[in-house]
């Protein structure tokens, strides 16, 4: 891990149950630290073996933009203070959260997202950023 600080905190963001607590950590941690916060929505397209069509892709990307902006119409209510950007992103949430981890101190996710099996002890995504990302990661759970 490098000395190099870049004052972004980046929390990966879908709406779920687990993403609500995730964000206000994550605004929270921001605050303290005088960094700004990086709201990242990632989408992966289904694989059914041919293309999506424009309009579907279309939903995918203003579901997206819906949720990343109810997520900064929450942080402008409870954290002013804090300087949020949001990025609305396609290809697996877990690699791009791990691109925007290159240029930030934190990343932060909710312990289980809107995939995986009720089973599982952490998504599929924030167990991949344990074992992969290059900065610290905070899995929040309920």
């Amino acid at each position: 891990m490098a000395d190099q600080r870049y004052d972004r905190v980046v929390l990966g963001y879908d709406g779920s149950a687990l993403a609500k607590p995730a964000l206000e950590f994550a605004l929270q941690e921001a605050e303290l630290r005088g960094s700004e916060l990086v709201i990242v929505y990632a989408w992966t397209e289904p694989d059914y073996g041919f293309g999506l069509s424009e309009s579907v892709i279309g939903e995918f990307e203003a579901t997206g933009n819906a949720l990343l902006a109810e997520a900064v119409e929450v942080a402008t209510h409870s954290h002013p203070g804090v300087k949020v950007k949001t990025a609305l992103e396609s290809g697996n949430a877990a690699s791009r959260l791990i691109e925007h981890a290159e240029k930030a101190d934190l990343v932060i996710v909710g312990a289980r997202g809107h995939g995986g099996f009720q089973a599982l002890m952490l998504g599929s995504v924030s167990d991949q950023l344990v074992h992969h990302c290059p900065v610290p990661v905070v899995v929040v759970r309920s």
